[in-house]
Parts: structure tokens; C-alpha cells; sequence
């Protein structure tokens, strides 16, 4: 799925016209809300069956078509609130003004225009085509867009592209992915992709972020906010670029291991903090839809003993140490590039598989600003002897 913003274009008054539109959809939306609030059940019957009638007799400007789009997506809120667990004291309000447009709400015109339904009949508007939205509209359908305010009060669309191949491409060569916390990602043909620059800063803003919270002062507490601001940013771009040297590769399979439970605690006593800090579950996310785009597929295996099982003889044996395995055959592995061998293996597919011995792997060092490659010396020193 790919998705480019551009903005709408239109007479003032047709502009206008829809800018009521998307308030109606608020107003919906948050009058669902508080009926939704109330109901134990999230059911669209029982929604609809309280909502719809009373609102379209008191506000009957508002078009049909809008006040079912504001409770389906009242309703969707509230389900996502309930499958997260979250806690909520009062009815959830809208305040930007969106909306996901529908069949019933908007028709393709043209190439480069379109027909939405407005606060005053149907309107043609056209928006901006930039040459890589050519591209697309030119290559993929496009499905249900979106329209909203930016922060300039421009109203702009966002279109999403179905960019998947109708034919499923049948999977050749699978890649394993072995996830850690200090080295970001380890992969079975021989990669080692780690940022201690990027460590570093994070144990600083840790730490600093600690000290703030003893202090529990207004100014404390507002730096605090910062910080955390701060480091989810640093956090995203960071797996955003493991996420593209991951995808460096020739196969067509990435295969990571399903983590759902790692960071449940067994017990109240169980130190779970490093653990915490790692977004398994968003590098995941990113890395699939990523994929997708390339024509590739991102497989889930189980992760049972996949750090314990030599990669080569395929029985559990032999010894893991930090960042070494002792083989029974007195060879010493890589045990990241080892695990990610096991993890590749599971999925019954040829692996793109490199060198697993201590020392051999080619080392990706990650930088926020760019991203360079780094050869151990061992690998040097055997590439200068075969020259």
C-alpha cells in the first residue's frame, strides 16, 4: 500500500461547500461518540439504532451518507480503544476535521479530478499532480481516499495506491532476521547491523529522562516531555533505517520470529527494562509494509530454541556465551547470525545463508544521517589474500 498527500483544488465556494462538509462529519462523529460512551456493546446495529434517526430529525442538513460515515468510524474508535486496553473517562471527541471518503460519497471523475459530495450537492474538484502521483494514478488503482484540513487550513486528499501483485509470486529465497537489543538485527546471510552511536545517545536521554523524574518539578516535567517527544522520533527514524538495510538483499522471504509475548513479565519480579525499550512489534509493522512494496514477504515462525540449536548439524547442542556459540564441533558461530540461520530455516524455503563463523560477518553500522558498510578485519585480510 503506498499513499501520496496533494491538495485540492476548486471554486471558493465549492471549497467552502465541503469544509462543511468535513464539520458535519465532526459533529457526527462526536454525537455517535456520546451515545457509543454509554453502550457496553460495540455494535453497529445497536449504534445505528440509537444514533441515526434522532440525528438525522434534528439536524436534517446534514447529509445520510455523513452521519453513517461518523458512526462507523465512532465505532472503530471505540473497538481499537477496547483490543489496546485502554482506559477512557469520558466520550472521545474529534477535533481535526477528516473523513474517509466512501463509494457513496465520492465518483472518479477523471484521470485527475474527482466528484465528492459536499454540503450542497456533488462537486468536480481537481487537486495538484505532482509527477510521482502521475506515476501512480497512472500504475495503480486507487482506493477509498482521505480528505482534511493540514495546518495551513488547506483541504488536501490523501490517496492510498493497491500496489500488490494480483498474482501471488511464488517465494524462492528466504532471509532470516534475528532481532536483539544492543545489535539491532542479525541476518542469516552474514549481516550484523548495529548503531552504537545511536546507543549511546539513547542510555544519555535514558538516564536524563531518569533524573527528571526524581525531580517532579513543573520545568522537570515539561523537559521530561520533550525528551520523550525526542526519543520516539529518534526511535522511529532509527527503525526506519534498520528496516531498509534489512531489505538489502536478493531474497524474497524475510523471516522474523513472532515476539508477541517477550515482553510479558513471568512474574512480578521479572526485569523486563531493556527488553522495553526495543519497538519489536513497530520494526515489524514498517518492515512489512515495506516489503510489500518491493514484492516481498515477511513470514512470522516460532521462536522455540532457535537461539540454542546448532544451524548446522540441527540439533540443539553446544553452548551460547554472549555473542559467541560453542559448537560440539569445536567450531565457534556468530550466535546472532547462527539464530537467524534457525529462524530462516523454519520457513521450509533455500536460504540466502553467509558466513556464521565469529568474526566473519560483514558489520552495517547505522547512522541517523547515513548509513555506512564496514568490513571486519577478518574479512579484509581474507579478501586481501585472494587478491
Amino acid at each position: 500500500m503506498i499513499s501520496y498527500n496533494t491538495r485540492l483544488t476548486g471554486s471558493q465556494e465549492d471549497l467552502k461547500s465541503l469544509l462543511k462538509l468535513l464539520e458535519y462529519h465532526r459533529f457526527a462523529f462526536n454525537e455517535a461518540s456520546k451515545i457509543q460512551f454509554l453502550e457496553p456493546q460495540k455494535s453497529i446495529v445497536i449504534l445505528h439504532s440509537k444514533y441515526y434517526q434522532k440525528l438525522r430529525e434534528s439536524q436534517p442538513l446534514i447529509p445520510s451518507q455523513v452521519l453513517i460515515r461518523g458512526e462507523q468510524e465512532c465505532l472503530s474508535n471505540y473497538r481499537s480503544i477496547r483490543s489496546n486496553k485502554h482506559k477512557i473517562s469520558k466520550p472521545i471527541e474529534k477535533k481535526h476535521l477528516s473523513m474517509r471518503l466512501d463509494k457513496r460519497l465520492y465518483s472518479k471523475k477523471e484521470p485527475f479530478s474527482i466528484k465528492i459530495t459536499t454540503a450542497n450537492k456533488r462537486k468536480p474538484f481537481r487537486f495538484i499532480v505532482y509527477p510521482k502521483l502521475k506515476e501512480l494514478l497512472e500504475k495503480y488503482p486507487y482506493l477509498d481516499p482521505l480528505i482534511y484540513v493540514d495546518n495551513r487550513g488547506f483541504i488536501c486528499i490523501s490517496f492510498c495506491f493497491d500496489n500488490k501483485p494480483k498474482d501471488k509470486l511464488k517465494q524462492k529465497l528466504a532471509l532470516g532476521v534475528d532481532l536483539g537489543i544492543r545489535v539491532s538485527a542479525a541476518t542469516s546471510d552474514g549481516r550484523i547491523i548495529i548503531d552504537k552511536k545511536f546507543n549511546a545517545e539513547k542510555r544519555k536521554l535514558r538516564h536524563l529522562k531518569d533524573k527528571l523524574k526524581s525531580k517532579d518539578t513543573k520545568s522537570a516535567r515539561r523537559h521530561l516531555n520533550e525528551l520523550r517527544h525526542k526519543e520516539h522520533d529518534k526511535n522511529k527514524n532509527q527503525t526506519h533505517l534498520i528496516a531498509n538495510e534489512i531489505l538489502k538483499t536478493n531474497a524474497d522471504t524475510i523471516v522474523l520470529e513472532n515476539l508477541k509475548s517477550i515482553k510479558v513479565k513471568k512474574n512480578k519480579y521479572q526485569n523486563k527494562n531493556r527488553i522495553s525499550q526495543v519497538p519489536l512489534f513497530e520494526l515489524r509493522r514498517i518492515l512489512t509494509y515495506k516489503a510489500e512494496n518491493k514484492g516481498k514477504t515477511v513470514l512470522l515462525v516460532c521462536p522455540y530454541n532457535t537461539s540454542k540449536t546448532d544451524s548446522i548439524t540441527g540439533k540443539v547442542e553446544g553452548d551460547r556465551k554472549g555473542r559467541r556459540f560453542y559448537a560440539k564441533s569445536g567450531l565457534i558461530y556468530d550466535s546472532d547470525i547462527n539464530a537467524a540461520i534457525n529462524i530462516a530455516k523454519l520457513s521450509k524455503l533455500p536460504i540466502s545463508q553467509g558466513n556464521l563463523l565469529d568474526g566473519q560477518a560483514v558489520v552495517n553500522r547505522l547512522n541517523v544521517c547515513k548509513s555506512c558498510l564496514v568490513l571486519s578485519k577478518s574479512v579484509l585480510q581474507a579478501s586481501m589474500a585472494l587478491a
